[in-house]
């Protein structure tokens, strides 16, 4: 189904909608994802899948109340009208909520041209190719790979009886490799909203060599280190610090580290923030599921904390304006940044180990959670790569550790930031528009079991 098509189903069921909602507000809320991916292991393409997902989520709304179900895209009218009946219901059994809040009219927002047709049409032998090249790389140096090529194509619309519409359609694509030697292994990832924005054969050389240069890794002890954070190891910490550090409601309710500090120097004054679905980097979403226009918020500048994102229910009670960030209703979460781009600085990364006497190079993290709100400390482990650097120089790989640090000091005893940024996906959720980071004193707590 192309984006025409969808979009006119999508036209004709809210329009079903408003007419047989009576005296109620109606919205219809419409996701929708096409996606492939092909997945190997031990040099062999094990898996490949295509799935198509819709949902239509049918909003009615009377007074203080509202009831939501769920339909899809290929609805007939006896479904559309089944759905609007069942959520009149829900109403009527349902009690008043301050977070339920008038609709909003038509809203303008930004054009964003960010759906590439190569992309959304990658087929499976093109994917193959791309795994083919890995395993003939890794092949020729007695290793074996193992990842994921993987391409989609999204829709979001909104639609309400007050006259908003919103729609948008965009694409994505990620390449992850993990190449395995006798006893290390490496890795490497891109992602982007065009195929044309990754470098897979660049991803695929990167990974093989950090495998080739992980084997026989050493014991060391745990402590404080000085450590260098590749642009996917700061990614982590945003994906958490979006979370929990720039949420309006979380700073409401006294659940953000940050809580409390609007105006404050909060990080090193190396580190501006912001939030900027219209950078180049990301696919470019205009809008936020409640239909509200997004806004470039700064975080972050030179250091000091300089604003929140905020859902409608949330600004309203901290008296500032909604930035286009709110999740879909019910939302007793907050707003979330999910675009994140941090300013590069004007180091490289070869100049950052150069920088260092005795310290720690890592690939990326894995497995990482908060163990901690007040300080937002972050624990987890490394892997596929962590090298000693001593005296300026790559020395030796070391075994996996944990680590278990405050992101108020990661942030806050960064020596140097670099000066390329890339897109990298955080562990759980969101990611970043990062680039790597020098920073001193960070906590490993222990050593780990954990191979790669």
């Amino acid at each position: 189904m192309n984006t025409q098509e969808i979009r006119h189903n999508f036209e004709r069921i809210a329009q079903k909608v408003f007419e047989a909602s009576g005296e109620y507000d109606a919205e219809v809320m419409l996701n929708y994802e096409n996606s492939a991916l092909t997945r190997f292991a031990n040099n062999v393409i094990h898996q490949n899948l295509a799935v198509e997902n819709n949902s239509l989520r049918i909003r009615l709304q009377k007074g203080k109340r509202d009831g939501t179900v769920n339909v899809n895209l290929f609805a007939d009218e006896d479904e559309i009208l089944e759905a609007v009946e069942k959520a009149k219901q829900i109403i009527q059994h349902s009690a008043d909520s301050d977070e339920v809040l008038p609709m909003l009219g038509p809203q303008k927002y930004e054009e964003i041209n960010r759906f590439c047709p190569k992309t959304a049409e990658l087929s499976p032998q093109e994917r193959a190719n791309m795994v083919a090249e890995a395993v003939a790389r890794c092949e020729e140096k007695n290793l074996s790979a193992a990842g994921i090529v993987e391409n989609s194509a999204n829709v979001l619309g909104i639609a309400n009886s007050k006259g908003l519409f919103a729609f948008w359609n965009g694409t994505n694509f990620t390449f992850s490799i993990t190449v395995f030697g006798e006893n290390g292994t490496g890795w490497a990832e891109s992602l982007g909203w065009s195929i044309d924005r990754t470098d897979v054969p660049s991803d695929i050389a990167e990974a093989i060599d950090i495998a080739l240069k992980n084997q026989n890794p050493r014991d060391i002890s745990p402590g404080k280190y000085t450590v260098v954070l590749t642009p996917a190891a700061v990614g982590d910490f945003v994906s958490f610090m979006a979370l929990y550090g720039f949420n309006a409601r979380a700073h409401l309710e006294g659940r953000s580290f940050l809580a409390g500090k609007v105006g404050q120097k909060v990080f090193d004054e190396k580190i501006t923030i912001v939030d900027d679905a219209y950078h180049e980097a990301y696919a470019g979403l205009p809008f936020d599921f409640e239909g509200v226009p997004r806004q470039r918020v700064v975080l972050v500048e030179n250091g000091v904390l300089k604003n929140l994102v905020a859902d409608r229910w949330t600004a309203e009670k901290m008296g500032i304006e909604p930035t286009g960030h709110g999740l879909p209703k019910p939302n007793h979460w907050g707003a979330i940044p999910t675009n994140i781009v941090i300013s590069p600085g004007e180091t490289s990364l070869e100049d950052m180990i150069k920088s260092v006497k005795r310290g720690l190079l890592i690939t990326h993290f894995h497995y990482t959670n908060v163990s901690e709100l007040t300080r937002l400390t972050i624990t987890g482990m490394t892997r596929d790569g962590v090298f000693m650097i001593e005296n300026g120089e790559i020395a030796y790989p070391v075994k996996n550790l944990r680590f278990t640090q405050p992101t108020t000091d990661t942030f806050n005893k960064v020596l140097a930031v670099g000066d390329k940024p890339k897109l990298v996906a955080g562990f759980f959720f969101g990611g970043a528009y990062t680039p790597a980071m020098l920073v001193e004193d960070f906590n490993f707590s222990s050593t780990t079991e954990f191979g790669g």
